[in-house]
């Protein structure tokens, strides 16, 4: 048995002039969200930079902890100078959210962004609040008589570099065009 070839007379649709089908498609265009225009241009950073820090430190306290790896006998020093690495990368990070919240703009990456800073540490650093992470990171390994911690540094670092800034540099590249381009030519990433 053949299937009837459809009547193009029964179908209501055929019977509309072009210009009522447009009518028609608009009409129902409009009704449909417009996901993008509701969309937030953002760094798109999902994973917290300070939960990668404490992430890897975790893993590197851990394998020292289970390894048995320390400095030596005479690290009592070494307490000391992690401590004040750490209170350096906690002031530091403490006057970027300072200079964050004069600004009235997000210090979370996963938001947008409303100003640009380039005073302070900004001016020195593109990056300092990662740059305080950094520090503390290495003040709490040193303080903690955990070399082997001192290791995951390099991926905690290779993370921050690659996964947050080069995602959030793209994005103040959007958001701020030829003013953070000039920045990030007088502005060095780290130092």
């Amino acid at each position: 048995m053949t299937n009837p070839s459809p009547n193009p007379s029964s179908n209501p649709s055929s019977n509309q002039s072009p210009s009522l089908k447009s009518d028609l498609n608009s009409d129902l265009s409009k009704n449909k969200p417009d996901l993008d225009k509701n969309k937030q241009d953002t760094p798109a950073v999902h994973i917290p930079p300070p939960i990668i820090v404490a992430g890897f430190l975790s893993v590197g306290l851990a394998s020292d902890y289970y390894l048995g790896n320390q400095f030596g006998q005479a690290a009592t020093w070494l307490v000391y100078t992690g401590i004040g690495l750490c209170v350096l990368g906690f002031v530091l990070a403490g006057w970027c959210a300072v200079l964050y919240l004069q600004a009235k703009t997000s210090i979370l990456p996963h938001t947008a962004d409303s100003n640009m800073i380039d005073t302070g540490p900004f001016g020195r650093s593109r990056n300092p609040i990662y740059l305080s992470m950094l520090l503390v990171f290495v003040g709490i390994s040193v303080a903690a008589n955990a070399p082997s911690a001192l290791l995951f540094v390099v991926p905690t670092y290779f993370a921050l570099r690659y996964y947050v800034i080069e995602r959030e540099e793209a994005y103040l590249t959007r958001r701020f065009g030829d003013e953070y381009t000039s920045y990030k030519a007088r502005v060095r990433r780290w130092l």
